[in-house]
């Protein structure tokens, strides 16, 4: 092989390798509402909340998280999560909590916004 030749497949090879690793999969790998093909706007880090069981004054029929922070593109104020654990179904219940927004579905029958939990824990713990 030529040393040009091969200088050029050298700095192909380099160039391909650094494209490959360079690449970061920092993006949330979604759970929840797939089937919707919902997409995560928001990501929450140790913000806190309180249970609200079905029957609320957001969702007649879900558990929420109403939000002691309102931020401004959560419009509704409260969280409906997809996967909230029957130990954390008690109403009043204060909570610390990680996990993703998604984005809203314009159908007008939305109750909160749709969420993803991936950390909670009790207040008092």
């Amino acid at each position: 092989m030529k040393p040009q030749h091969t200088m050029k497949v050298f700095f192909l090879f380099l160039f391909v390798n650094f494209s490959i690793t360079s690449c970061s999969d920092d993006d949330p790998d979604p759970g929840c509402y797939q089937e919707l093909g919902l997409k995560i706007i928001e990501t929450i880090k140790g913000e806190r909340g309180t249970i609200r069981a079905p029957g609320n004054q957001f969702c007649s029929d879900d558990y929420v998280i109403e939000s002691l922070v309102k931020v401004g593109n959560r419009p509704l104020g409260s969280l409906i999560p997809c996967n909230l654990d029957s130990e954390f179904q008690i109403d009043g219940a204060t909570v610390i909590y990680s996990g993703y927004v998604y984005e809203r579905i314009n159908d007008g029958d939305q109750c909160a916004d749709f969420f993803e939990i991936t950390e909670i824990r009790l207040n008092n713990q």
